[in-house]
């Protein structure tokens, strides 16, 4: 089972987007079955189903598709608790001393109790935290750099001040300064859900490719530090197996090098260890550069950011669930992972000073939400008040309560988890002498990269986001990975190298990517890398291209699409709330007018492909007019159906109004203005208009047997 989800290199990932087969922990969103194929609920369709009408096949329009191509790693992401000893350890906190007192931040949080009586030494911010200082001394941040030499700082041309020894000295260069920094931009940036803060570096040069300040303009920023040689440059493979292949996943091991920065149970980070982390394994799709060979990964501030566990609303940036999984792919068949149990906001867990006036990239005050994580118990805390439920989750809960608003669901997050990645790339001298290749990477956590095996990325510790960039032609010069003694330098990736011609040309290289993400001060990660095999997706604007009214053998009615592609799982999450007109009927009388009605889903299964690579759902629905009046008898034949839009002036104006008489178009904007969310694809497709991608089904036949 295990190699079903392994890919060779980087080719196309299979979607992992079937909702109901998913990982998420509500037993109401679960089916009865999951992972069933929706259309054997009732065994052979044709035996056992009647179809009473459908719609013509091809009945919507479909404009010309675009196409991207696309690139996938083979992932391994293990979910963790916060409380976790080497998680959420405030390390610049713990040793940086208030600039008007002679006290440390360290005894402000050991001895923090909030306005409700909640003390943090009693929340994992006890004494065995407390005595860990010169632990959390070790980490590269700006305080334990400036009082202990601890971390290198990294300069505006992404190299470190400091010669990094862990690394092999063909990559050792170092930058003369000044010191990279990191911060909020002074400007704002419209996106769909409106006016938001950005960040990016102040200073970077461009050979830097991250996001950088329009004219370095900030309204802060921090320097950028590492904490190198936490780990050892070498990988541990395991014995090859019949085949003469190494197990790249399960078959390989970072180890500890030094016990810096909070690393003490370094070995279950990328350890399966029962009741210590649950595993996922799941795929990172990387996109082609249009101008270059490159494939990227990119989720940082400015995108919603790396969180590779949740299903996040991309407009409003609300948590929706957590992120679907396949379970055939999982090591014991089962999709398990934690609730999202941090929020996204900067809450030390003490008395901070601007606490009250801090905001998020929305402009929302972040206050009551960060004093009521706290008053819960805390960034440790995962069981507040017995609920079953992390103090962050409650908080969450509390302020969307209190004050009927989104703040708590935008930052409710996933926060702690390690990842491994494996991905080949193949090297061509050619392209070398032209312009040489890259990897460049980019990560707020702990991260650390290794080529066949040897490092070439040293990127630990928690801080802003630090770049690293590797040249290809060094590593091929050098003979990187292949010298005696090297962990894979008798492996097919060294078949043909020489110590004085280096790589062979046409040789295929194993690229392993380690991530740790162990404190909500941000989760960033930027992968640009080389493929070896190259695949295309077809992105196809959504459209409906069937809609059917089947009768079952037990007298059940139920409708069902077919879609050209999946629904993203945060569309599935909100269709089923049962409280959206997610689509409309329009209906005709014997009089001549038009009456429009809404369609509730009640419950949605699938997607199942068929035979012409159509995603089929089954769903069971409820007819409603506009004073919320159930229409008995449901679907009729030549009632004409499209998916509902929100309501905009935009589209209450467009062009879509000519199609339309007068008083139709009026109740077509009714229903949209009903609607809270578009429906949206798991490419990122929204539909937004009730014609061309979205245009009107019309059934036929008897709907009304």
């Amino acid at each position: 089972m295990k190699m079903l989800w392994r890919v060779a290199g980087l080719s196309v990932a299979v979607p992992l987007l079937a909702f109901f087969a998913g990982c998420s922990e509500n037993p109401a969103s679960q089916p009865e079955d999951p992972g069933k194929n929706p259309l054997s609920h009732f065994g052979d369709a044709s035996s056992f189903e009647t179809l009473l009408c459908s719609s013509p096949v091809g009945g919507a329009v479909t404009p010309e598709p675009e196409y991207l191509n696309v690139g996938s790693m083979t992932a391994v992401i293990r979910d963790f608790q916060p409380n976790h000893p080497d998680f959420e350890n405030f390390s610049e906190e713990a040793t940086t001393q208030l600039e008007y007192e002679s006290i440390a931040h360290l005894d402000l949080i050991y001895n923090y109790v909030t306005r409700t009586g909640v003390a943090m030494k009693d929340n994992g911010y006890g004494d065995d935290w407390y005595t860990a200082v010169p632990y959390h001394a070790s980490c590269g941040t700006v305080s334990a750099n400036a009082k202990y030499g601890s971390g290198t700082q990294i300069g505006v041309d992404g190299l470190p001040m400091d010669e990094n020894t862990n690394l092999p000295e063909y990559l050792r260069q170092t930058s003369a300064g000044p010191v990279l920094e990191y911060g909020e931009c002074n400007f704002y940036k419209k996106y769909e859900s409106g006016q938001m803060i950005v960040r990016g570096y102040k200073n970077a040069l461009e050979g830097i490719d991250y996001y950088s300040c329009e004219g370095g303009k900030t309204n802060w920023a921090n320097p950028v530090i590492a904490t190198t040689g936490m780990v050892s440059p070498y990988l541990t493979f395991a014995k090859a197996g019949a085949d003469g292949k190494i197990d790249m996943i399960d078959g390989v091991t970072i180890s500890k090098l030094n016990e810096r920065c909070d690393n003490a149970n370094f070995d279950q980070w990328f350890t399966d260890v029962p009741s210590v982390n649950k595993r996922v394994n799941t795929t990172l799709n990387l996109i082609k550069d249009p101008e270059s060979d490159d494939y990227i990964y990119s989720r940082g501030y400015n995108n919603g950011g790396f969180f590779p566990l949740d299903s996040i609303n991309p407009s409003t940036r609300e948590w929706v669930m957590n992120k679907p999984c396949d379970p055939s792919i999982q090591p014991n068949g089962m999709c398990e992972q934690y609730e999202p149990q941090s929020l996204s906001i900067y809450c030390p867990p003490y008395d901070y000073q601007y606490a009250r006036t801090q905001s998020d990239e929305f402009q929302q005050n972040t206050y009551e939400l960060c004093a009521e994580w706290l008053n819960q118990g805390g960034p440790r805390a995962i069981n507040s008040n017995g609920s079953g439920h992390s103090a962050a989750w409650q908080a969450m809960l509390a302020v969307t309560a209190n004050k009927n608003t989104r703040l708590g669901l935008q930052h409710i997050r996933n926060f702690h988890f390690t990842m491994m990645t494996h991905s080949t790339f193949k090297y061509d001298a050619a392209k070398q002498a032209a312009s040489p290749q890259n990897l460049k990477f980019v990560s707020s956590g702990d991260m650390w990269v290794f080529v066949d095996g040897v490092l070439v990325a040293d990127m630990g510790g928690d801080h802003m986001p630090v770049p690293s960039q590797v040249s290809l032609q060094v590593l091929a010069a050098n003979n990187h990975g292949c010298h005696d003694g090297e962990p894979l330098a008798t492996y097919e990736n060294c078949k043909g190298s020489t110590e004085n011609a280096g790589w062979a040309d046409g040789s295929v290289h194993h690229l392993h990517i380690f991530y740790a993400n162990r404190q909500t001060n941000g989760s960033e990660i930027y992968i640009r890398t080389i493929p070896v095999e190259r695949a295309t997706y077809r992105i196809e604007p959504l459209s409906m291209n069937k809609f059917e009214v089947v009768k079952d053998s037990r007298g059940n009615t139920q409708n069902r699409i077919y879609m050209n592609l999946p629904f993203a799982d945060s569309t599935v999450a909100a269709l089923t709330s049962r409280n959206l007109p997610s689509m409309i009927v329009l209906r005709d009388g014997t009089d001549g007018k038009t009456m429009v009605l809404g369609l509730y889903l009640l419950s949605l299964t699938g997607p199942t492909a068929n035979e012409n690579g159509e995603q089929v759902y089954q769903f069971e629905s409820v007819l409603k007019d506009l004073n919320g009046n159930t229409v008995e008898g449901g679907l009729l034949s030549m009632d004409r159906i499209a998916f509902n839009v929100p309501w905009s002036q935009q589209l209450e104006n467009g062009s879509d109004a000519d199609m339309y008489f007068g008083d139709v178009w009026a109740q077509m904007m009714a229903w949209s203005k009903l609607m809270s969310t578009y429906i949206v694809s798991s490419s990122g497709k929204q539909i937004v208009r009730f014609t061309a991608n979205n245009a009107l089904n019309k059934l036929v036949g008897s709907c009304a047997e």
